[in-house]
């Protein structure tokens, strides 16, 4: 009892310091993805807003007066739109950090600068101004990420208030605004949840929709295998009865040697593309299900890793023989077969669908046992992946590639990645990436003993 005392504050104390790490982590999450949904209109929004908080001022300032200005101010917030517009010339090591600048430069812009003027000025075309920008933010952020701009800029609007000489607070006009505002909001936020709710509803029906495919799928893909493997199956028949035909004289067609290699290069391409279909939506179906579902059984790594090896449909002979094997090292490992062997296709397809855009690059399988934990690592020496996407790869729906120099293009479902961090999550396991843009991408399997993973 007495030494277990002084444990329980730092049990507690971890618990929260893992509680704050997991919702920091979550915002951050959120952060990247509102800024992903923005970034094409990023390069817009830097030019409209850096051009209209300068040129305002002579329309405040002289056309129509109003009873404070602050051109320095608006020159300085002005100034935050101008890294929005130049977005596209951004480095790559800058890229990592867009999301802290978008919500730092929509709270100094916005509910800072427009929220301070709105309280210096207080009139008509002020308060219309400070509505249209929670509008915006509204139409730009989700509801937390709202709240958090729209606070931490009001409060600092307020503070440089309180602070600047001859500030006059115009309360009545103030408080009369207050509920315009309040609507404005609970009617944005309504608004809001309603379409998230939609979205949620949409990605619900796909995911349906997905699977309903997949299983109709299989019936067309079998049929099509049985008619290749008849084929291939009666072919050499077909082949010697024409032959005997023609020996005997007979009028049949002749049958020239470029035929027959382009039929059985065709049955081949068959078989192979119905085989790399069905592993497909083996991964799709499996990436649908619950993962929490699956049970667990001990296994061994490499013949895990060989199967994986072994089933994978390749696209030729060669894409099979730029993929290497270590001859040594083994472990066992508490998991499910279909998992580990499916995080291995997910590795091994995005490994040779790089590397064969950029046209170099051979891949490494290394079985790798460990004192405290035993790894598999999948190594090649392709393009590599960029630092600013490095962090967001097993990120559900998030898909990158490279195509589009400064920028990258956005292809297929991106669930790949995320189903291998859920997978290896489940068996105890995690997986990390290490890569050098230009030279190397190392996804690494971490697995617990499976005498650990029994006690767990």
């Amino acid at each position: 009892m007495t030494g277990s005392a002084p444990e329980r504050p730092t049990g507690f104390l971890r618990m929260q310091w893992w509680l704050l790490a997991r919702a920091m982590a979550r915002f951050e999450t959120t952060m990247f993805l509102r800024t992903r949904y923005s970034q094409p209109k990023m390069v817009a929004i830097g030019v409209v807003g850096s051009f209209c908080l300068a040129v305002y001022y002579p329309v405040w300032a002289y056309l129509f007066p109003q009873p404070y200005e602050n051109l320095p101010m608006r020159l300085v917030c002005s100034a935050t739109f101008i890294p929005l517009a130049l977005l596209p010339w951004w480095p790559r090591r800058l890229r990592t950090h867009l999301p802290t600048y978008w919500y730092f430069a929509m709270t100094v812009a916005m509910p800072f600068f427009v929220g301070y003027m709105t309280l210096r000025n207080a009139t008509p075309a002020w308060l219309m101004t400070h509505l249209a920008c929670v509008m915006l933010l509204m139409m730009l952020f989700d509801i937390v990420s709202f709240l958090l701009v729209f606070s931490i800029g009001s409060l600092l609007a307020g503070m440089v208030f309180v602070l600047s000489p001859e500030a006059h607070l115009h309360t009545q006009t103030m408080l009369e605004y207050l509920p315009l505002l309040l609507f404005g909001m609970v009617g944005g936020a309504t608004c809001t949840v309603s379409s998230t709710m939609a979205e949620q509803s949409r990605i619900e029906a796909l995911t349906a929709a997905s699977n309903n495919i997949a299983h109709e799928l299989r019936t067309p893909l079998g049929s099509l295998r049985i008619a290749a493997r008849a084929v291939a199956r009666f072919m050499p028949d077909l082949i010697r009865s024409h032959r005997l035909a023609e020996g005997g004289g007979l009028p049949v067609p002749e049958l020239r040697a470029q035929n027959l290699h382009a039929l059985e290069r065709s049955i081949g391409v068959m078989e192979r593309e119905v085989t790399y279909a069905n592993t497909i939506i083996d991964m799709l179906l499996l990436s649908a299900r619950p993962i929490g579902e699956v049970p667990l059984i001990p296994l061994t790594a490499r013949e895990c890793v060989e199967q994986a090896l072994r089933r994978f449909p390749y696209g030729s002979r060669a894409e099979r023989e730029r993929i290497t094997l270590s001859p040594t090292g083994d472990f066992r490992l508490l998991g499910e077969e279909s998992l580990v062997v499916h995080v291995l296709f997910n590795l091994l397809r995005n490994a040779l669908f790089h590397t064969d855009r950029a046209g170099k690059g051979d891949i490494g399988v290394f079985i790798e046992p460990g004192d405290r934990a035993s790894r598999i690592r999948v190594y090649d020496t392709g393009p590599g992946i960029p630092p600013d996407v490095v962090p967001r790869i097993f990120n559900r729906f998030y898909s990158y590639s490279s195509d589009s120099p400064g920028t990258g293009s956005i292809t297929g479902l991106g669930i790949g990645l995320a189903f291998c961090r859920a997978a290896m999550e489940h068996m105890g396991g995690g997986i990390v990436c290490r890569t050098n843009l230009g030279e190397f991408t190392e996804f690494t399997l971490t697995f617990p003993h499976a005498e650990t993973g029994d006690r767990q």
